[in-house]
């Protein structure tokens, strides 16, 4: 009995000692195993798959970050801020770290406004960059980060600032909210304004801040480059001016004025202004100089006749008999003033803008040549200029010319041009037959004093000097004595065209006379003698009792022109330089300047009243 008891409580004690040894062997094993899977995982982080987790370490402390190039400015002709690029503040927001996101959003709204759901969405995002507010003004961010707001600061970014505000708009053009150009000549020459961002690397701590002794690399942004211009700040202001004054004044509902150097074909003022629906005139940022497009009416006999002396068939004592009217396939076509048939040279019709007397020389020489001859003049396409939306006008070919296409064509009626064609073709006979490039752009660069041709252009000779010479003496009477009298500058000599055309409407151009609307303009240069401005002035739909060339457009272009001789200081006739001193300018006695001053005798006629439209009788 004893034996059998002392076995058995060996027995007992055995056993929890077992079960413990089979517990420490299992645990050690899978603590064996876990240390394997340990030593793997060391293995493979650290040998095998290394230089992957050294780069997701590597992004999360080193932060790629653009450097934005500086957008290069625009300036004048003279070195003047037109469009430039100023640092400003945008408020963006870590939403990871924003503890609060309604608070936040409620915060921001109350200082700079904005849509509530829509800022508490962006912050309720989980994005770690997200922009709540571009381009804010510096008074406004620093009320926010007074705020000590959780998650949000700045982004530093540049804004484009226009000096003059609204003036030069419709030139100069917009950039949308990154800087990329959108219109004018931003989205011309974007690829030279906009430069190359570069880039930077910096290691940043967990909340965004950089690390001391960090890493950090560079590859420096190249600047644009900046872009002189043409434009006279000084000429555009004025433009603007006088513009809305004589507008106002022949009660028209839109004007235009745009004025170039001939020699070069830079232009120096561009100006559009249109009634608001209250009334008041107002300057508009579209550049309708090349955009917009309207019949010409009598200034395009000009380049009418210098077609027809090109070709050789006449010249300007070249006389036939003209009467008041003529008919042409079906329709009937008048002068503005009635009188009996008479014999009158070429000098003469161009003068008294005899719209029978053009029509008949334009039969001489046929739709073939004057066709080739205004499209060498630029009508009908798109100018050199180079601008976003130019227009390229209305000039069909001649094979789809009806039977009064040249009748009408040749007076200015059934043709549109832009603004810049037509000053381009001024410009052409101002220079004696050279025709300009058109251009805004006088160079790139810094270095005003000395532009470069942006176009490398030279002029082309579209008529021969000696014609250009006899029109230019030819419209010199029509400012002297004729119906651009309003056109006269004291002490100057001016030579111009005034231009009176229906404009097209549904249907034709109106049945009768209450119903017609007209488009008035004049376009002139001046020195006679060696022309410093070529200058075209648009008034659409003048009064009643400014409804021509000569009343409502001559009297802009006569104002615009002084302030012209004032500011570039063009010497008068009564100055004369003296070729030993280039610099000095010498005035002459009254006696020696009446010796100097060139009588207009050459026809012997009445004076005109103002030409009136009305040419076209269906």
């Amino acid at each position: 009995m004893f034996n059998k008891k002392k076995n058995s409580g060996k027995k007992s004690m055995t056993s929890p000692l077992k079960s413990f040894f089979r517990r420490s062997i299992f645990v050690g094993c899978v603590m064996i195993l876990i240390s394997g899977g340990l030593v793997w995982r060391l293995v493979h982080f650290q040998i095998l798959d290394s230089e992957r987790y050294i780069a997701h370490g590597a992004s999360q402390r080193m932060k790629t970050e653009e450097v934005l190039a500086q957008r290069g400015s625009i300036l004048d002709r003279h070195g003047v801020d037109l469009a430039i690029s100023v640092p400003r503040n945008s408020l963006v927001a870590n939403a990871k770290l924003v503890q609060d996101p309604v608070q936040t959003a409620k915060a921001l709204v109350q200082i700079l406004g904005g849509d509530l759901t829509e800022l508490e969405n962006k912050l309720n995002s989980g994005k770690e960059f997200v922009y709540l507010f571009r381009q804010v003004e510096e008074r406004f961010v620093d009320a926010v980060l007074s705020l000590k707001l959780s998650g949000i600061y700045t982004e530093k970014e540049q804004s484009r600032v226009r000096p003059d505000g609204d003036a030069v708009l419709a030139i100069i053009g917009r950039t949308d909210i990154d800087g990329n150009g959108i219109s004018g000549l931003e989205k011309s020459y974007n690829e030279y304004l906009s430069g190359k961002n570069g880039v930077q690397r910096v290691e940043r701590g967990p909340r965004g801040s950089t690390i001391p002794g960090g890493e950090y690399s560079l590859e420096p942004a190249v600047n644009g480059k900046t872009i002189v211009s043409t434009l006279d700040r000084s000429l555009q202001f004025e433009a603007e001016t006088i513009l809305v004054s004589g507008v106002e004044k022949a009660g028209g509902k839109a004007g235009l004025l745009v004025a170039m150097r001939p020699s070069t074909g830079e232009v120096l003022a561009s100006v559009a202004v249109e009634r608001n629906p209250d009334g008041k005139l107002h300057q508009i940022t579209e550049h309708r100089s090349a955009t917009w497009t309207f019949e010409p009416g009598s200034i395009m006999k000009p380049l009418t006749f210098s077609a027809v002396m090109d070709a050789g068939v006449a010249s300007t004592d070249s006389v036939r008999k003209v009467a008041d009217e003529i008919h042409v396939h079906d329709s009937d076509f008048s002068d503005w003033f009635d009188h009996d048939e008479t014999d009158w040279s070429v000098s003469e019709i161009l003068f008294r803008s005899s719209n029978v007397g053009t029509i008949l020389w334009a039969q001489e020489i046929g739709p073939s040549l004057l066709h080739n001859k205004l499209q060498k003049f630029g009508i009908g396409r798109k100018s050199e200029l180079n601008f976003p939306g130019e227009a390229n006008g209305i000039l069909l070919p001649v094979e789809k010319w009806s039977g009064t296409s040249l009748p009408t064509i040749a007076i200015g009626q059934g043709v549109s041009v832009t603004p810049i064609q037509m000053l381009t073709a001024y410009a052409t006979i101002a220079n004696r037959g050279l025709k300009p490039a058109p251009t805004l752009i006088r160079g790139m660069g810094d270095n005003v004093e000395m532009p470069v041709n942006a176009l490398n252009t030279q002029p082309e000779r579209i008529i021969e000097s000696r014609t250009a010479e006899s029109i230019v003496e030819i419209i010199e009477t029509v400012v002297s004595s004729g119906t651009g009298k309003n056109a006269q500058v004291p002490g100057y000599r001016v030579a111009g065209k005034t231009g009176t055309a229906w404009k097209p409407q549904l249907g034709g151009y109106g049945e009768e006379e209450e119903d017609r609307r007209y488009v008035v303009s004049f376009a002139g240069f001046f020195p006679v003698d060696d022309p410093e401005i070529v200058a075209l002035v648009v008034v659409d739909e003048p009064s009643g009792s400014a409804d021509s060339g000569g009343k409502a457009a001559a009297p802009i272009f006569a104002d615009f022109a002084k302030f012209v001789a004032r500011q570039l200081r063009i010497p008068s006739e009564n100055e004369k330089v003296d070729s030993s001193f280039s610099e000095r300018v010498l005035a002459v006695t009254p006696a020696q300047a009446e010796l100097l001053t060139t009588e207009f005798d050459e026809f012997p006629i009445e004076e005109f009243p103002e030409e009136i439209a009305g040419s076209l009788v269906e």
